[in-house]
């Protein structure tokens, strides 16, 4: 009968195997350990009243900004805004909008005629699709827009020069049912940026307690 008796192992092999031991539990372990979570850059949200001393035309633009990202050189991120304007009691909603490095223009008064400007001043068009996000998602909505030479692009309200049926106003009911925002060029060029997200919830809380955006 042969008796087999264990073969001593040299110190230097005890030690790769207790390395490499370590290594494949430090590994498994390392696997295990789930991955930071990166929270979002939170938009800012701003408020600005304006009145206007030559007609008495009470503004305010409610803006939702997104953080610069990509282009590091651009100071302005992209921003939505809603300006409420309330003209002794007459109530109107301007939709804008700015894929980036555009600087807040402020208030704008409304063209007014005079004998030697007769008619307000025309601008290029822009075709955006809107589409409401929140538990589900609405249709595409394609629209025209005006692009002013500031770089904002500006939400064509029905009248004169505009093919649009609704105005900026109506899109509130889908607002208010699907508080995200999803905004981009119909037919995207390759100079077009891409499409922009707003979460817009911030926006809409204080849109709903401000009287000059009310019908």
């Amino acid at each position: 009968m042969h008796r087999y008796s264990s073969i001593p192992q040299s110190p230097r092999v005890t030690a790769f195997v207790s390395l490499l031991f370590l290594v494949i539990s430090a590994t498994v372990f390392a696997q295990n350990i789930p991955a930071p979570q990166v929270a979002p850059a939170i938009p800012k949200f701003e408020r600005f009243d304006v009145t206007d001393p030559e007609t008495g035309v009470h503004s305010v633009r409610l803006l939702l900004t997104l953080p610069v990202t990509g282009n590091v050189a651009q100071t302005e991120g992209p921003r939505f805004t809603i300006e409420c304007l309330d003209n002794k009691g007459k109530h109107d909603m301007i939709w804008s909008v700015s894929f980036g490095g555009v600087p807040n223009p402020g208030y704008v008064p409304k063209f007014r005629a005079t004998q030697y400007n007769l008619y307000p001043p025309t601008y290029p068009e822009a075709k955006l699709r809107l589409i409401f996000e929140g538990y589900i998602k609405s249709k595409p909505f394609v629209q025209s827009w005006s692009e002013l030479p500031s770089g904002e692009l500006r939400y064509r309200n029905p009248g004169m020069g505009s093919p649009n049926m609704d105005s900026a106003r109506w899109y509130l009911g889908f607002l208010n049912s699907l508080p995200g925002l999803r905004i981009g060029y119909a037919k995207k060029g390759p100079a077009d940026p891409g499409e922009l997200f707003f979460p817009t919830q911030a926006l809409l809380t204080e849109l709903n307690k401000t009287p000059a955006c009310s019908q």
